[in-house]
């Protein structure tokens, strides 16, 4: 792969020149390659994978046609390097969220207003949070959604649960495309 730095010649230029070389544009920078060789039929992983692309660029050009999400994704763009709103969108709808941490300190069970602190993070942002407390027996104590404050998810309990032996909180982040992630921790 090489870049074009200053020939007037292929400077703009995109696409496939004969079986030799193809010209790419990234970041306002021409790109020079050669074209992909394709010797056999591609896998069912690779299928699969093919086509959580077309629905991701389906979503991203959907996502764009929205004003305020296309603002949204072109400021997020910005602070990255040789990043465009559509890539933003792509990578969000690919990306699900992660929920780095759990802080159930504060949560013992006596008190209704007991907080539960969650760090989720995505590439673009997480819409929404909600928290699921079990027994040990999987039966549902309470649920419910958490809301940010400070950059940090905060759930405030509003039953109390005399027994936390064998209980586990279940954590579900969503961003703005629908993905979810689950985390689990035992109490």
């Amino acid at each position: 792969m090489g870049k074009s730095k200053s020939n007037y010649a292929i400077t703009g230029l995109s696409g496939k020149v004969g079986k030799v070389f193809v010209f790419r544009q990234r970041g306002g920078e021409t790109i020079v390659a050669t074209p992909p060789s394709h010797t056999k039929a591609p896998s069912a992983p690779q299928k699969a994978q093919q086509e959580r692309f077309i629905r991701a660029s389906a979503y991203a050009k959907n996502a764009l046609q929205d004003p305020s999400l296309k603002e949204d994704y072109t400021a997020e763009a910005k602070k990255r390097r040789n990043v465009s709103a559509y890539n933003m969108a792509m990578t969000d709808y690919l990306r699900a969220p992660k929920i780095a941490h759990i802080d159930h300190s504060g949560y013992t069970g006596s008190a209704t207003g007991e907080k539960i602190m969650i760090e989720a993070g995505d590439a673009f942002k997480v819409v929404a949070v909600k928290v699921r407390i079990e027994d040990h027996d999987a039966t549902l104590v309470e649920e419910g959604s958490a809301t940010l404050v400070q950059g940090k998810w905060v759930y405030t309990t509003t039953v109390t649960n005399p027994s936390l032996t064998g209980d586990k909180i279940i954590v579900t982040a969503t961003d703005r495309p629908g993905n979810n992630s689950k985390k689990e921790e035992s109490l």
